[in-house]
């Protein structure tokens, strides 16, 4: 696939800002709204982590599945269930050509040859095709072609890095898990009014009877969890609203015909409206610490070693090279979410509903002092629904791909305005 060139029009040089970033020397850049998080005047950008996910796929089950559950026609999909789109690739070829763009990342010299080391690192999640090829792309975008793959695992096995609890490193607390999730201590009322909306939204628009006549589906009922190869599950009820909001977000943003027809509805304003029932979902069900630690705690260990420039172990038995100053893991929603918890994150957009969309990448990047003293930034990276549908190029201006900084409730630097490594890495949690 070809990727369109992509232009950054907002780096800002050193001379005017004061400040220094050698990440890729020559290069005296810095991105615009990194500078703008802390005084980094005597500081250098040393190494920038990035967390990934995968691009524009189809619902992961079976439409016939849904359509059961839903007593709906779903608009059928291109690709099998779960699997990432051209669509969807040519959107994530566009992300990572501006964090590449971005974060001035020279992958070849002045005659226009591929450095033979490259300096960045592409990790992508096994368990699915979809983590594979999103790094392959990713790959190719942020090299300018000279890597055409990502590292990983064996096709199909588990990455303790993406999921220790699949890969079986560590397991989760039974009784804690359903003292925080059980649905009958959460009632209806207590729901954020945000949920409330969007439930009832979903209600109107699939079966406005169903839950007064006893039928399905009803949005709003308790669905009691379940536990599958050590982890809980819950499909009905809220559970199905998180899915079919997904669903549809999905759906519009891949510019299929939308499944639901109503008179007045306008699309994005629905989506707004029903996204926040998948965002409560996903937050009870990712989020939740004694769910997010064990998960993720070996990325989490894995990420704060690199950003403390130390030598980096994979799963494979390699070692991640030392050269690699930009570090690319492609994992999945999931995975951004658990990261939120264990390094005490969060954010929300005003261009798209779901906080963890396709393609949204989160950066930790490494900033030196003179002293030696490292501080970390944060800042997440997304394209708005329009982009997504569109196929839209990312701009490095607001609204249009600069990313948001943001701050960790770890930090306890006075308003968390810096955060010290050391002071971070004491306090991310370990399983």
């Amino acid at each position: 696939m070809n990727f369109p060139c992509l232009r950054s029009s907002a780096f800002l040089f050193a001379s005017l800002l004061g400040t220094t970033f050698s990440l890729f020397p020559p290069a005296i850049i810095i991105p615009e709204a990194s500078a703008a998080q802390a005084d980094t005047s005597d500081a250098t950008l040393e190494r920038v982590v990035l967390v990934s996910r995968h691009g524009i796929r189809s619902p992961t089950k079976p439409l016939d599945k849904l359509e059961k559950k839903t007593r709906h026609t779903w608009t059928p999909w291109p690709v099998p269930p779960g699997e990432m789109t051209a669509h969807g690739q040519f959107d994530l070829g566009l992300m990572g050509q501006f964090l590449k763009s971005y974060y001035h990342i020279a992958s070849r010299d002045s005659s226009a040859r591929c450095l033979p080391e490259q300096p960045a690192f592409i990790w992508a999640d096994s368990a699915s095709s979809r983590t594979q090829h999103s790094g392959d792309i990713l790959a190719a975008a942020l090299s300018d072609g000279c890597q055409t793959q990502a590292r990983s695992m064996p096709a199909k096995t588990h990455d303790p890095l993406f999921n220790a609890l699949a890969a079986q490193k560590t397991a989760l607390d039974t009784n804690d898990v359903e003292k925080v999730l059980d649905p009958e201590l959460t009632p209806d009322t207590q729901l954020p009014p945000p949920v409330q909306s969007g439930i009832a939204t979903l209600q109107a628009l699939f079966a406005p009877n169903a839950c007064t006549t006893g039928t399905s589906p009803c949005f709003s009922k308790h669905a009691p969890l379940s536990w599958k190869k050590g982890t809980p599950h819950a499909e009905n009820g809220m559970a199905l609203g998180s899915t079919v909001s997904e669903a549809l977000l999905l759906e519009y943003a891949q510019g299929l015909p939308s499944s639901i027809t109503t008179a007045n509805a306008d699309a994005v304003q629905t989506l707004n409206s029903v996204l926040p029932v998948h965002n409560y979902q996903s937050a009870r069900m990712r989020r939740t610490p004694a769910i997010a630690i064990p998960r993720g705690g070996k990325l989490a260990q894995a990420i704060l070693t690199l950003l403390n420039e130390q030598p980096l172990p994979l799963p494979d038995g390699s070692v991640l090279p030392a050269q690699a100053r930009v570090v690319m893991f492609a994992g999945h929603d999931t995975t951004l979410d658990m990261l939120t918890t264990l390094f005490g994150l969060d954010w929300t957009f005003t261009d798209q509903p779901d906080p963890t969309a396709p393609d949204t990448t989160l950066a930790f990047e490494t900033w030196k002092h003179p002293d030696g003293r490292k501080e970390i930034r944060f800042a997440v990276f997304h394209q708005s629904l329009v982009q997504l549908r569109d196929g839209l190029k990312l701009d490095n201006i607001a609204g249009q791909g600069a990313p948001m900084p943001l701050t960790s409730t770890l930090c306890n630097q006075p308003d968390n305005e810096t955060c010290w490594l050391e002071n971070l890495s004491q306090n991310v949690p370990q399983h």
